[in-house]
This record gives structure tokens, C-alpha cells and sequence, in this order.
């Protein structure tokens, strides 16, 4: 079920646990772009963007790359347009390249934005 919310989607206790998409914010970012825990947000890439709920949180932090701040959000894979619970899929975000050696695509670190819906 690896990325698909094959599970997630269609168990009812974890459907009560986690009933919509969400994305996690560092306390940072989100008083730079003016969101609230609870907030419903726009997540954009070049490829597309979804709706999610912020989660506002002290597990992301800045990062110091080069001497520049470099913000990060976390997105989850486990909505999608079908299951008892659905939304928004974190994969219509992600670019459609691949490991020029492995043919891996890059799933896991791409640009984006973020703002209040």
C-alpha cells in the first residue's frame, strides 16, 4: 500500500483519526504567511495544488542551506479520490522527472508554496 492510502483511506478507525488532508508548518512559516492551526490552505507547485488543513507545529524548523533560510512544509500521500475518507492527493504536486540514473522520481523534495485558502 506504499503511497496509494490504500489503508489509510478505508479503515474507519483510521478514517476517524485522520479524516482530511493536512499539511505540517513550521511556527515560523506560518506567522510569516498568516496561517492558524485549523486553517484551510492552498499548497501549490508548477504542476498543480491542493487544499489542505494546517497543521502549525515546533517539529519543522528552519534549515540554514548556504548561509540562506530555507522553509519546509510536510505532505502526506494518503487521500486520493476514492475510500471512505477523500481529498486532495499530495501527488498532484510532485514533478514528473526522474533520477537521471535510477529513474527514481523525486517524490520526496520538490518547490512549492503555500498560502491561506
Amino acid at each position: 500500500h506504499w503511497q496509494t492510502g490504500i489503508m489509510t483511506r478505508n479503515l474507519p478507525w483510521l478514517v476517524e483519526l485522520m479524516p482530511e488532508m493536512f499539511v505540517e508548518l513550521g511556527e515560523e512559516l506560518a506567522a510569516e504567511k498568516g496561517i492558524d492551526g485549523g486553517d484551510k490552505v492552498i499548497v501549490s507547485s508548477a504542476r498543480g495544488e491542493i487544499e489542505a488543513k494546517a497543521v502549525v507545529t515546533k517539529r519543522f524548523r528552519p534549515l540554514k542551506v548556504g548561509g540562506k533560510t530555507i522553509q519546509h512544509i510536510g505532505i502526506l500521500n494518503h487521500w486520493g479520490y476514492s475510500g471512505m475518507s477523500k481529498g486532495d492527493s499530495g501527488n498532484v504536486l510532485t514533478p514528473h522527472v526522474g533520477d537521471a540514473n535510477t529513474t527514481i522520481p523525486e517524490y520526496k523534495t520538490f518547490l512549492c508554496n503555500i498560502r491561506k485558502a
